[in-house]
């Protein structure tokens, strides 16, 4: 037997509200009640489908940081790509 390429597939950066929930080690419940995060819906234009709902992981790991502590929030940190859509 011959040696096989391995392709190491990123991690999903899109979860749902349950692997969400279990991500953050909470009930969905209790996630949807304390998650400041914003739902991405991948639902197309003007169609609101919650089956549709992603969150996401970068953003879920920086609340999570915010909340341990490990980075301070800082009230005058500009958000530079809002500031250049207006």
């Amino acid at each position: 037997m011959g040696a096989q390429a391995v392709l190491n597939l990123p991690a999903r950066r899109l979860l749902t509200l349950a692997e969400s929930a279990s991500y953050c080690g909470v009930t969905a419940q209790v996630f949807e009640r304390t998650c400041p995060i914003p739902a991405i819906s991948l639902a197309p234009p003007g169609r609101d489908d919650r089956r549709l709902h992603r969150y996401d992981v970068v953003q879920l790991n920086g609340w999570i940081d915010l909340l341990s502590g490990r980075v301070a929030s800082d009230p005058f940190q500009k958000d530079w790509l809002k500031e250049m859509d207006g």
